[in-house]
């Protein structure tokens, strides 16, 4: 390796930063670290302020054939800039094909509040959805649908797993999420600030369409498999369904979500 000042080089896997790569494969990990990883270059350059890049992990093969750590430098000054050779980053990574380069960026809290900042809120609150493919692509999907925010329970899949940040193509730092212990008392708080809950229910009394979400709203998402609990659906104003005029049991929890969003964006664009 050419040495290039202001950088760290490691060579061997027995050492602090690597074990702490690893731990940060599991909610306990990313806990006790205060940290989670985004890997690949797309996910590395839509890291921005508020959040905040700890350490930066390179390939010389990546720097050489990439500009944008550049950027990543510049914005953020005061990280850790790591160089490591190509078996160092396989044995790291969390994909089957490393791109060459990884960042720890800190955890943030996110206060209900902030998802309380818009005049008329549109909000996507999850209740167990537990597959990280559906919950990254939600929040990619909320991203682009123009959503203020996500809200979830506990028992939704972990935001910050390395498999929802993937899926979500970046807007993990984009977009905030909410995580509650107190789900049901932070449904009733967005009821009294205006905001209209619309369950997706399969025994829905109107169908999605005719639901009218121009002021403040929130758009309940339910379990893969069980839905959304009884007592979770009975606290929203309305339970709106999807028509399936299909075979199908059932549309994938993203796809629905997906569709429900973008509802809520075709009547906001009418008004």
């Amino acid at each position: 390796m050419t040495d290039m000042p202001g950088f760290r080089y490691l060579f061997s896997v027995q050492n602090p930063l690597f074990k702490q790569i690893k731990s940060l494969q599991s909610r306990k990990g990313r806990q006790e670290n205060g940290l989670f990883m985004a890997e690949g270059l797309r996910l590395v350059r839509e890291i921005c302020p508020p959040w905040e890049l700890k350490t930066l992990i390179l390939t010389e093969t990546f720097m050489a054939r990439h500009e944008d750590w550049r950027v990543c430098c510049q914005r953020y000054p005061e990280a850790e800039i790591v160089v490591v050779e190509e078996d160092w980053m396989r044995q790291a990574s969390d994909t089957q094909h490393p791109q060459g380069v990884m960042a720890l960026v800190r955890l943030r809290e996110t206060a209900l509040e902030e998802l309380l900042q818009q005049e008329s809120p549109f909000l996507v609150i999850l209740e167990d959805l537990q597959d990280p493919g559906n919950a990254g692509t939600i929040l990619r999907t909320a991203d682009a649908a123009g959503a203020d925010g996500i809200l979830c329970s506990e028992g939704t899949a972990d935001f910050f797993s390395p498999k929802v940040v993937r899926a979500s193509m970046g807007s993990i730092f984009h977009l905030p999420v909410v995580r509650t212990g107190q789900f049901r008392e932070a449904l009733l708080m967005l009821q009294l600030r205006g905001v209209m809950l619309a369950a997706a229910h399969l025994q829905a009394s109107l169908s999605y369409d005719q639901a009218d979400y121009r002021q403040g709203c929130g758009i309940l998402i339910g379990n893969e498999g069980n839905g959304l609990r009884e007592e979770t659906a009975n606290l929203a104003q309305v339970r709106i369904s999807i028509p399936q005029p299909g075979r199908a049991e059932s549309l994938n929890a993203s796809v629905a979500a997906g569709i429900l969003m973008y509802e809520v964006v075709r009547q906001r664009r009418a008004q």
